[in-house]
């Protein structure tokens, strides 16, 4: 309830704002003054996405011939274009087709062209699919020309339903997520006590445990090995979610045919799990070229399947009842190895089935970038986790690799989120890094960043992609340096929002027999004292809509 809120909120903000579009719907058959096409034919078609027509591209000549329009646009202000597409035929050869959509601007009165949104996996059988991007209007730009284009000019397409308008800056953005966190991340806490002698009473109510996941990518080695003792003081310390962010990839883990090495990542695993920390496995399959074990090149179709069914059963066999989540096709917008290679267009759906066959109750994940920090991907990622939702595909969240600046819009990453959000799924930022050199920006825009995804209801939790400079992808991204892993601006800047901003400690004398409070979701502690002793000690839960714990003195 909370998500639909939210997004039907903002989409009735955008939609309150002018559109730009000349006929935008396609309801007037006339095209003269609106939409053009270059280098192809243009005309009406009753087959429509909503209302009575749409617009069909046919015998396009290049394959930047498409549907376009001009549009006259004011310098810094950003903008949101969105529109739906259905292909009326494939290409011979072709499993899937690429829909971009381009702008063209003149800048010092010279063109420049960029590809500013792809929607890489589109079929026939895809139906109208959602296309879009957000953009923000360079200096002494005032008009862009935005159009379609498919690399294979033999396929025909239909649009319909498009829209170009303001995506307005809010300046109150943080006072209103700061809202949004205590009425969304908060529940009412209330003590009654039972057998009270007398005054003197205090009950103290501490947090043990955050519901909103806070976590870290981590090596697996390093966490064991006794020499890195504050390496890991300072994940235990910290965070209370984990990654291996290589040792279960099945590149790393299978270097040969036939000899999986599971006993590296596991002895990681038991050792997180045995101090308390939760683990997500990352990953069963990934897309990108030089991502996958060589020795799988070559196979035929059945043998690689067969071989993914193989390398399921043994990662799982001993992971089993060990991980929260799973990223199962890791970066598949970015790469289609396994459908390539299986010649099997529906494979991403199976692997999803597979895993949640061999292990029904850990949740199954789609991991992708270019989705939040960029508008590349956004709206394709949506429509990915729309479609395997509609299919009954067991995928429980979407998530997303956040890799960012001191730069980043926080207004465009607000719409973002909000765009992915509308698939209805949880979302996880499964890998954030702010990667920037000076501490005092990265601390600031590390804590906007938190507090913005703290802060959306469809976010269920975070996982930093390292912290240490020992031990990182992105180096300016570290938040502790050091033998003794000492934490530096940023670093102090997340200990802050992980252990006060958002954590709940809560003393109160007891003046009657009822003590109410509020609180962050999670675990807690209570404990009850009596003239500064402690006489009762108690474990409770909170989530949404309050605990009430009873103390019986």
């Amino acid at each position: 309830m909370d998500v639909l809120f939210l997004v039907l909120s903002f989409v009735a903000l955008t939609n309150g704002a002018t559109e730009l579009l000349q006929n935008p719907d396609f309801e007037s058959t006339s095209f003269s003054g609106n939409w053009i096409c270059q280098g192809c034919t243009l005309s009406s078609s009753s087959d429509s996405y909503r209302g009575h027509h749409s617009a069909k591209i046919t015998q396009r000549q290049h394959n930047w011939a498409g549907i376009a329009q001009t549009i006259n646009v004011s310098p810094g202000n950003r903008y949101v274009f969105s529109a739906h597409v259905k292909l009326l035929n494939m290409a011979r050869g072709h499993m899937f087709h690429k829909v971009e959509v381009m702008i063209r601007e003149a800048i010092h009165g010279h063109n420049q062209y960029l590809d500013v949104a792809d929607s890489p996996k589109v079929r026939t059988d895809s139906g109208w699919v959602e296309i879009g991007f957000d953009f923000k209007i360079p200096h002494n730009v005032h008009q862009l020309y935005v159009y379609l284009q498919i690399a294979e000019p033999e396929v025909n397409y239909l649009i319909d339903s498009a829209s170009f308008k303001v995506l307005p800056y809010d300046a109150n953005w943080k006072a209103e997520a700061n809202s949004r966190i205590n009425s969304i991340r908060k529940a009412p806490i209330t003590v009654n006590l039972h057998n009270l002698h007398g005054s003197g009473y205090q009950v103290e109510i501490q947090q043990t445990k955050s519901k909103f996941a806070f976590g870290s990518a981590l090596e697996a080695s390093k966490i064991v090995d006794s020499s890195h003792h504050a390496y890991q003081q300072f994940f235990y310390d910290n965070f209370e979610w984990g990654v291996l962010g290589n040792a279960l990839k099945w590149r790393q883990m299978e270097w040969n045919q036939g000899h999986p090495n599971l006993d590296k990542p596991m002895t990681a695993v038991q050792a997180l799990r045995a101090k308390g920390i939760k683990v997500r496995g990352h990953n069963m399959f990934w897309g990108t070229d030089g991502r996958h074990p060589d020795w799988i090149d070559g196979m035929g179709n059945s043998t690689l399947i067969q071989a993914m069914h193989t390398h399921i059963n043994d990662v799982i066999s001993r992971t089993r009842g060990s991980l929260e989540h799973w990223d199962v096709y890791n970066e598949n917008l970015h790469g289609m190895y396994f459908e390539e290679h299986t010649g099997h267009q529906n494979i991403t759906k199976e692997m999803f089935n597979w895993i949640h066959q061999a292990e029904p109750g850990v949740k199954l994940f789609l991991n992708e970038y270019a989705v939040a920090s960029s508008n590349q991907l956004t709206s394709a990622y949506k429509q990915q986790a729309i479609d395997l939702k509609n299919a009954g595909i067991p995928l429980y969240g979407i998530g997303i690799q956040c890799h960012t600046n001191s730069h980043m819009d926080i207004t465009s990453l607000k719409y973002r989120l909000d765009k992915i959000a509308e698939a209805g799924l949880p979302i996880w930022i499964t890998e954030f890094t702010v990667n920037e050199a000076n501490e005092g920006l990265k601390a600031d825009a590390l804590e906007n960043m938190l507090t913005l995804f703290m802060s959306h209801p469809a976010v269920e939790g975070v996982l930093l992609w390292g912290f240490w400079d020992g031990q990182i992808w992105l180096p300016n991204s570290v938040l502790a340096t050091g033998p003794h892993v000492q934490p530096n601006a940023a670093g102090r800047r997340y200990q802050q929002l992980f252990h006060q901003t958002w954590r709940t400690h809560v003393t109160e004398s007891v003046t009657g027999s009822t003590v109410h409070a509020s609180g962050f979701m999670g675990d807690y502690t209570l404990r009850v004292k009596h003239n500064g002793r402690t006489v009762k000690t108690t474990q409770f839960t909170l989530d949404k809509g309050g605990q009430t714990v009873t103390v019986n003195l």
